[in-house]
């Protein structure tokens, strides 16, 4: 019976992941790290080549994780928060909050506050009012040969 055959889910690829000798594991998240920063870097640089992002709220909000007990690594868009005096107390808001000029089209603060969660998949997979620019999945994807040869 092949490995592949007997893990099934997250917690038996956990316990086969911590089963393997300790320095194993290094490399696997040394490979595992390196990928999902990859990842992460060239799915901004083709942010950074798109004609109609604008801001760099998403290109900023791009990131990365990695856990080292399960060797899990993730690479995304991650939830970023602002966080702003109210009242003379601190507070933090989901989303990126930026000052504008004349408060016009603006919260009642004179701030415009932006989520790149809430429209990054808009951008990667378009709608139908403009095309789909996809900056995820091709670094993603481009990186499926690399990971194997490192590992």
């Amino acid at each position: 019976m092949a490995l592949a055959d007997q893990i099934q889910g997250m917690r038996a690829a956990k316990a086969a992941f911590q089963a393997l000798p300790e320095v194993t594991r290094l490399r696997l998240n040394v490979a595992t790290e390196t990928t999902v920063r990859e990842i992460v870097r060239r799915a901004q640089a083709r942010l950074l080549a798109s004609p109609s992002v604008q801001t760099y709220s998403l290109w900023r909000a791009v990131d990365w994780t990695m856990n080292p007990k399960s060797g899990r690594g993730k690479a995304g868009v991650a939830s970023v928060t602002t966080t702003i005096a109210v009242g003379g107390r601190k507070v933090k808001v989901r989303g990126i909050v930026t000052a504008v000029a004349g408060g016009s089209a603006s919260t009642k603060a004179g701030a415009k506050q932006i989520n790149p969660r809430r429209y990054a998949h808009l951008v990667e997979f378009g709608t139908r009012y403009f095309g789909a620019e996809p900056f995820m999945m091709p670094a993603a994807e481009g990186q499926t040969q690399p990971y194997l040869s490192r590992v």
